[in-house]
């Protein structure tokens, strides 16, 4: 009966080590769900890209609300979207550079 608790005692640490040591992926980066509703051009300020340990690839697009939406890079108009904001971004820290 020893022998027993003791082994089950074992297995229980054993586990326990495996489970602290797994890597931690931080779900909060990552979106669960995508959008394909288009968000207008005027209203998105930022975008970043999800993880590469996320489960479902996305754009995270940042409107000036501070609403966060999660869409389809796929989708025909996302590439327009961050280009235009990759551009709109250039220009203004172009005219925000002080001249030395």
């Amino acid at each position: 009966m020893r022998k027993l608790s003791a082994l089950l005692f074992v297995l229980l640490l054993c586990s326990l080590q495996l489970v602290s040591s797994a890597p931690h992926v931080n779900t909060a980066d990552c979106c669960s769900v995508v959008s394909n509703v288009k968000i207008p051009l005027k209203k998105v300020v930022s975008y970043k890209l999800t993880r590469s340990d996320c489960a479902t690839k996305a754009i995270v697009f940042e409107t000036v609300a501070r609403k966060q939406f999660c869409v389809n890079p796929d989708a025909v108009w996302v590439s327009s979207h961050v280009t235009a904001v990759d551009t709109r971004n250039k220009t203004t820290m172009k005219t925000t550079i002080p001249k030395q």
